[in-house]
């Protein structure tokens, strides 16, 4: 008796943990995966097809713009926000940037704190081609004689947002890399100065090595939320279409746009697993490529 009793307790201390996991995280991804497999419109009665929206994904064009749209943004934000973002943690860290370092270090973290909401608001007006302040200014310097409408052309939509993504995480992603270099001792870099080491290479071949987990693990995370953007054109060009001709749509905002503007709940359900094998696969490639490295 007394050993059911020891066995009973642990098990009713853990089993709210497992009853909230299920109905919060482990179901929802069931049933979200056997509403990819019907026909559904959100409410109604579902009818099952199998993998025929699977099919019918890989046959989508509008689907492969998405990611084709992803994958560019991967490039255009992921690439500067982490090599920006270390070049400002190393000028702060090192002391390269003197005055006012600390000032620096609240202000760049700004962006990231900012109500996405309000984002949208100021770069909107900021970008109006009527009475925006960047068609204002580019007037004045003569570099334009008519104004451009800056939210409604296919060929720059992808870089403004980009452009917004980069202010928005380059000083959230220079914080991170501050912490990192601010626990490596001082000894270290210093030692290499006096074995001769100039402070460029100093940073290249012995600081930046030691802050390979941190580089790797921020890398990841930004091709992750690269691939999975979706806030910065919603709130810039106020729909989940990203703009003109579906320039700036990601693969996010296909899923959503289909799954509940179009009110194909089985279809846009099988897009949103489509994405997450997009991001496991180019996760497993990165990863196999830095393994690879580190054996060679």
């Amino acid at each position: 008796m007394n050993k059911k009793r020891k066995i009973c307790w642990p098990v009713i201390f853990i089993l709210p943990f497992f009853v909230t996991y299920f109905i919060f995280n482990l179901f929802p991804i069931l049933f979200s995966f056997y509403i990819s497999l019907t026909k559904w419109k959100g409410f109604g009665p579902m009818e099952f097809v199998g993998f025929r929206n699977y099919v019918s994904l890989l046959k989508d064009a509008a689907f492969y713009r998405s990611l084709l749209n992803s994958l560019i943004l991967v490039l255009e934000a992921m690439i500067p926000i982490q090599t920006l973002g270390l070049i400002v943690a190393l000028l702060l860290n090192y002391g390269f940037v003197k005055w006012g370092n600390s000032y620096v270090r609240n202000a760049m973290f700004l962006p990231y704190v900012t109500a996405p909401i309000a984002i949208g608001i100021i770069f909107s007006t900021m970008l109006d081609q009527n009475f925006g302040i960047v068609n204002v200014m580019l007037r004045q310097w003569g570099i334009i004689s008519s104004n451009i409408d800056w939210l409604h052309n296919a060929a720059i939509a992808k870089p403004l947002v980009a452009f917004i993504t980069n202010w928005r995480y380059i000083g959230y992603v220079a914080i991170i890399y501050l912490s990192g270099l601010q626990g490596i001792s001082g000894e270290i870099y210093d030692a290499a100065k006096v074995d001769g080491a100039s402070s460029p290479k100093a940073i290249i071949y012995v600081i930046l090595p030691i802050m390979k987990p941190i580089l790797v693990f921020q890398t990841t995370i930004g091709i992750i939320g690269c691939l999975k953007i979706f806030e910065e054109p919603l709130m810039l060009f106020g729909d989940y279409k990203g703009g003109v001709g579906n320039a700036a749509q990601t693969m996010n905002m296909k899923f959503l746009d289909t799954a509940f503007v179009s009110g194909q709940s089985g279809y846009g359900a099988a897009t949103g697993y489509a994405m997450f094998v997009v991001i496991l696969i180019f996760s497993f490639l990165y990863f196999s490529i830095i393994n690879r490295n580190k054996e060679d």
